[in-house]
């Protein structure tokens, strides 16, 4: 059996960087581009277009075994027009593909903000507590968990959400910004 051969959307960002590279040795990799194509080691893939757009969805994960959805506006300061089509559309247009092309497996990026509004108030939150958003970009988060669950259960689609609190690559230094930071961290270490 051959190895896998996995789709990351969004590979020119930071989190996308770090992953491909730490992936490409247990996988096939297919790397999706909006705008920029970095280098990429030879084997790899590389497709360019928009998660936004369902056609070039549809071509990114034809003959893929899995998608690791990345691409979206990761700013907590995004306008409705940006998260509606980077990270709403995006994340439907992915889905549907996925749907559409027998893919089995989709690992959605979320994140710590469809939970935002509890830290606010200081409380460490767990897994199955509602979402209370702090902004537009953790309501689109929260909308795209959400339209995975819809996709597990209409269609059988296996979909992992992963809410990211805070990325820092390996040569990034980790500084004291805010409290918040700091209690992402010690909520990792001690839950």
């Amino acid at each position: 059996m051959g190895r896998k051969k996995v789709l990351i959307t969004g590979a020119a960002g930071r989190i996308g960087e770090v992953l491909h590279q730490g992936l490409r040795e247990c996988y096939d990799l297919r790397l999706m581009y909006h705008r920029t194509v970095r280098e990429v080691a030879a084997g790899e893939e590389v497709v360019r277009g928009s998660v936004a757009d369902l056609a070039a969805m549809a071509e990114a994960v034809t003959s893929v075994d899995a998608v690791v959805h990345l691409a979206g506006d990761p700013a907590v300061s995004a306008t409705w027009e940006s998260v509606l089509e980077k990270n709403i559309q995006g994340v439907y247009c992915t889905y549907e593909a996925c749907r559409n092309a027998g893919v089995k497996r989709v690992v959605f990026a979320s994140t710590n903000h469809v939970t935002g509004l509890y830290e606010e108030e200081g409380m460490y939150t767990t897994w199955d507590m509602p979402v209370r958003p702090d902004s537009l970009y953790g309501a689109s988060k929260a909308f795209g968990e959400s339209l995975g669950r819809y996709y597990v259960d209409r269609y059988g689609l296996e979909v992992v959400c992963l809410r990211i609190g805070s990325f820092q690559p390996d040569s990034a230094v980790v500084e004291r910004k805010s409290d918040r930071i700091l209690s992402t961290w010690r909520s990792a270490a001690l839950h």
